[in-house]
């Protein structure tokens, strides 16, 4: 019964509000690419649905927790929080249903992130310039003992990736170079990069004067990189990579087996897996200072700072999230230390919530 009341009261705040801000976002994107967006319906249709994918990153944990202000505010005015305290709930039971929204919409947002749709501004951007933006150049990665130069990878949605001028060099266990494989363009077919007429030159061992020392032959196919799809390459390769989950689960396994740094691959794990689930412990923490009485405190100043207050967490994750994944904070410090201190705040709240009253 508490559930169903208190629920439906946050969801319908939760909707104007979410709604007003994926609308506020979508105008503003709309504005900026207004000289670019395509004239085709379609494709207009398709561009706002992938952007307004694209804002729930922003427009969904600000709603929750807006939503949240917006419902105490609320009950408080109309002295229903008062009469549903006075009917025997606690501030915990009350809140209850909150969390519980809070996280399964964190939980699902979560859930999107594993899919194709965590590219959705890539999606975006590809309708407006017409693919340009989604070409990675000059990426340099290390699988086993080789050392792979892509000149240009160009992702495709499909699954499918193709790349342009692509350079392998092969060393020995003494980091010696030992074969050179070069080729104009390549695809990433079943699992693995295949190289179209590669040119590949392998270094005699110990050549003697007068002999060849380069055996040069040229490949109608040449397999390289099992398993590293296109977006695999570019969260290894990139500064500042875009990944879905899958993908940087991926990722992870593979910078782990190469025994190359996996840095900003946790990053990107920390900021979707564990970063969203800061919302409920902001509703909670601003849930412990709402008076049970309007009379109690100025709920225009209470409002007031809760929002502040909601706004500069959501803003500090966001930017340790940015900074661990382009590598300049360490992830275990830029996000699960922040985030175990807000647990912390959390717990305490919580157990004492009940013991508040003014």
């Amino acid at each position: 019964m508490l559930i169903r009341f208190v629920g439906f009261y946050y969801l319908k705040y939760f909707l104007i509000i979410f709604l007003g801000l994926e609308g506020f976002f979508l105008a503003i994107d709309t504005l900026k690419y207004i000289e670019e967006l395509p004239d085709s319906a379609n494709l207009l249709i398709l561009f706002l649905f992938y952007d307004g994918i694209f804002a729930l990153t922003y427009t969904l944990p600000i709603s929750l927790v807006l939503c949240s202000i917006m419902f105490y505010m609320a009950f408080l005015k109309s002295s229903q929080l008062t009469a549903l305290m006075a009917l025997g709930y606690s501030k915990r039971q009350i809140l209850a249903p909150l969390l519980l929204i809070s996280t399964l919409l964190t939980a699902g947002f979560i859930g999107l992130n594993a899919t194709p749709f965590a590219y959705a501004k890539e999606y975006a951007e590809s309708i407006i310039y017409q693919n340009a933006q989604n070409i990675r150049e000059n990426l340099l990665l290390k699988s086993g003992n080789q050392y792979i130069f892509l000149r240009k990878l160009y992702p495709l949605f499909n699954g499918e990736a193709r790349a342009e001028g692509i350079k392998v060099f092969t060393l020995d266990e003494s980091s010696n170079l030992v074969a050179y494989h070069e080729a104009n363009e390549a695809f990433f077919e079943k699992n693995i990069w295949v190289l179209k007429k590669a040119k590949s030159v392998d270094i005699i061992d110990s050549p003697t004067l007068g002999e060849k020392a380069l055996d040069i032959s040229l490949k109608e196919e040449l397999e390289i990189l099992k398993g590293f799809s296109s977006k695999v390459l570019e969260t290894i390769a990139q500064d500042k990579p875009i990944a879905s989950i899958v993908d940087a689960f991926a990722s992870l396994k593979i910078a782990r087996k190469q025994n190359v740094s996996s840095d900003k691959i946790r990053g990107i794990l920390y900021g979707l897996l564990v970063i969203p689930f800061f919302v409920p412990l902001c509703i909670a923490i601003i849930a412990y200072y709402i008076p049970s009485l309007p009379r109690y405190g100025n709920l225009t100043l209470i409002s007031f700072v809760s929002i502040i207050v909601a706004l500069a967490i959501w803003g500090v994750f966001y930017s340790l999230s940015q900074l661990s994944v382009a590598g300049i904070v360490y992830p275990e410090v830029g996000l699960l230390l922040p985030m175990g201190i807000l647990c912390a705040v959390f717990m305490w709240h919580i157990w004492y919530i009940d013991e508040k009253f003014l």
